[in-house]
């Protein structure tokens, strides 16, 4: 069976991983993008996602790149505690969660990916757009997916909800 995966990104990437675990040789990964670089912000992968890529045979090398999560709490600007949870280990769950850049667990997942599928298994600069000669097409290829816009020409854009995520982080005053 011939696999086409339409996006480098985590979700194309971990497939990839998983269908080569389940038996599948010929997966091949598209990605738009001309190189795959390393980009994006932290995130938290719970515990139900560690547990897939334990099984994976990823667990040591996500311990090196992840921070073990025990607790998430939220304070106010004066640093007083308005609200705090434990996370991971720390609730209970068997497997932690971990904080993570994302561009940094991207490139784990990529050198996974080579390393078991081959260096032929990961194209840049390719851009699939629709549905071609392969046995399954899987559309991983994000929020304005053009697998998507090809099997679902109706269907628009993304609706925006309206809300803005704005992160930031303290900085160092400076004398």
């Amino acid at each position: 069976m011939r696999i086409v995966i339409a996006g480098a990104g985590i979700g194309g990437l971990t497939a990839a991983l998983s269908l080569h675990a389940a038996g599948f040789e010929d997966v091949t990964v598209h990605e738009a993008a001309s190189e795959i670089r390393p980009l994006g912000v932290g995130i938290n992968i719970l515990p139900h996602a560690v547990r897939e890529l334990t099984e994976l045979g990823l667990a040591g090398r996500l311990a090196e790149i992840g921070v073990a999560t025990a607790e998430l709490a939220y304070f106010n600007r004066y640093g007083t505690p308005i609200w705090s949870e434990p996370r991971g280990l720390a609730a209970g769950y068997a497997w932690p969660q971990y904080s993570v850049h994302r561009g940094t667990l991207q490139m784990l997942l990529l050198e996974a990916v080579v390393e078991r599928l081959g260096p032929d298994a990961v194209r840049t600069g390719s851009r699939i757009t629709g549905p071609g000669d392969e046995d399954l097409l899987i559309g991983a290829d994000g929020i304005h997916s053009a697998v998507r816009a090809h099997l679902y020409p109706g269907e628009g854009p993304p609706p925006w909800n309206g809300l803005v995520l704005w992160r930031g982080s303290p900085t160092a005053s400076r004398s």
